[in-house]
């Protein structure tokens, strides 16, 4: 009990010393140019993020299986942009972090992610793309068979756009989307990859309004872990109207409503068919005070068996409120609420629970708070607290002993201090 309690007495000196070296940065005389160097039109800024985090259901158990543990993150990062803010641009970046656990040190890991960027503008063509890559490896929650299992997996995102002024109130874009996720193959947890082309146009309907017509078609192929059986590719098409720019003084922001179908290649019947809706709405109840609205409704292949398609809902809001007239403080509030319906499947000959359907719905409700104190452009600290509850409806007994999902809920309390531009 000693040993345990002069770890945590370590970790938490630790906290103090990252604060403290944040609050020297501040101190420092014109400190900003250490953080970002620059030789013709490149801009070299160094990055540094630390997080302390206390959870209380570290293995997202529920019960007695509960444990709590402190956790230690440090990412140092670097960032390269060439070009100016204003005009053509791209950018590279890498981080790596680094966590370290208290009580579980068996689950200490580390992650590095780099992400680039693009923006070039010439005469009438406008082309914005991005591409990440994580090598991420974390605890998950939700099955049993994955529980007290860190999970390595490898995630790729790439999404480039390219529009063309036709006029000065008409231009028509196409964009290209490709997703994928690799999962360790020790987890039951279904490897994707997803390719989306889109074509659209917009109208500038008023001086603050564009109208606009998308549609769009993909296709999303599966890849089995730890026994799972394989199964068909899933080709979705579908359609959106809608509208985006300032609709009044104080709101702004997109709404799309349309149609998605969702069918396997291979002809079998498990099909989805939705209204396909989306809407990222900023409101600005007055200079201090924003709210943000987001909902999205599409279907997605199943995470778990290859035959199962997801038609979900997510919803989220969120309040900003700053304090003081300093604008260096900030409150932050958010709610979160995904609904995840998976058809109806049934498990294939020569598989555990062959014939058994495994037609369930899954929820995930998150709570958060966050304070914000940014004294400088390149500094900021962030306590925060989060809670989390997963919550699955099965649609037989049968099927709930075949998956074991388990629901659970989790709070987090957590400090960062995060430098660099």
């Amino acid at each position: 009990m000693d040993h345990q309690v002069n770890r945590k007495s370590a970790g938490a000196l630790w906290i103090a010393g990252m604060l403290a070296m944040g609050s020297s940065v501040g101190a420092a005389e014109n400190p900003g140019e250490y953080l970002s160097y620059s030789w013709k039109n490149l801009a070299i800024q160094p990055q540094f993020d630390t997080s302390a985090m206390y959870t209380d259901n570290l293995f997202y158990a529920r019960g007695a299986n509960r444990v709590s543990d402190v956790m230690f993150t440090v990412s140092p990062g670097l960032k390269l942009q060439l070009g100016r803010d204003d005009g053509n641009q791209a950018s590279l970046e890498y981080a790596h972090d680094e966590t370290i656990l208290i009580d579980h040190s068996d689950y200490n890991t580390h992650q590095d992610r780099v992400a680039l960027r693009l923006r070039f503008n010439r005469g009438k063509i406008r082309v914005e793309g991005s591409d990440s890559l994580q090598f991420l490896s974390s605890l998950l929650g939700g099955s049993a068979g994955q529980a007290q299992l860190l999970v390595d997996r490898v995630s790729l995102s790439d999404i480039y756009r390219v529009t063309y002024d036709w006029t000065e109130k008409t231009d028509f874009y196409v964009r290209g989307t490709h997703n994928m996720v690799d999962f360790d193959q020790r987890t039951f947890l279904l490897d994707q990859t997803t390719i989306e082309g889109l074509l659209g146009a917009s109208y500038q309907w008023t001086p603050k309004v564009r109208v606009t017509v998308e549609g769009f078609v993909g296709n999303s192929s599966i890849g089995a872990n730890a026994g799972r059986a394989t199964g068909p590719d899933s080709l979705y098409y579908g359609g959106f109207v809608g509208v985006r720019g300032s609709f009044t003084s104080k709101l702004t922001g997109s709404t799309r409503v349309g149609y998605e179908q969702r069918d396997f290649a291979s002809g079998e019947s498990s099909s989805a068919s939705t209204p396909a809706v989306s809407a990222d709405l900023t409101y600005q109840f007055s200079p201090m005070t924003t709210a943000l609205l987001r909902y999205d409704r599409r279907t997605f292949p199943g995470p778990q068996f290859a035959n199962q398609i997801s038609i979900t809902d997510s919803v989220s809001f969120e309040v900003t409120q700053l304090l003081g007239t300093s604008g260096r403080w900030l409150a932050r509030g958010s709610v979160r609420f995904d609904n995840n319906d998976m058809t109806s499947a049934t498990l294939p000959p020569g598989t555990t629970g062959a014939g058994i359907n495994v037609q369930r719905v899954d929820q995930i409700l998150v709570l958060g708070a966050a304070l914000v104190y940014q004294p400088q452009p390149w500094l900021s600290c962030i306590a925060a607290y989060s809670f989390e509850d997963f919550n699955v409806t099965f649609n037989s007994a049968a099927a709930s002993g075949v998956l074991q999902l388990v629901p659970y809920h989790n709070n987090r309390l957590s400090l960062s201090v995060a430098i660099g531009f």
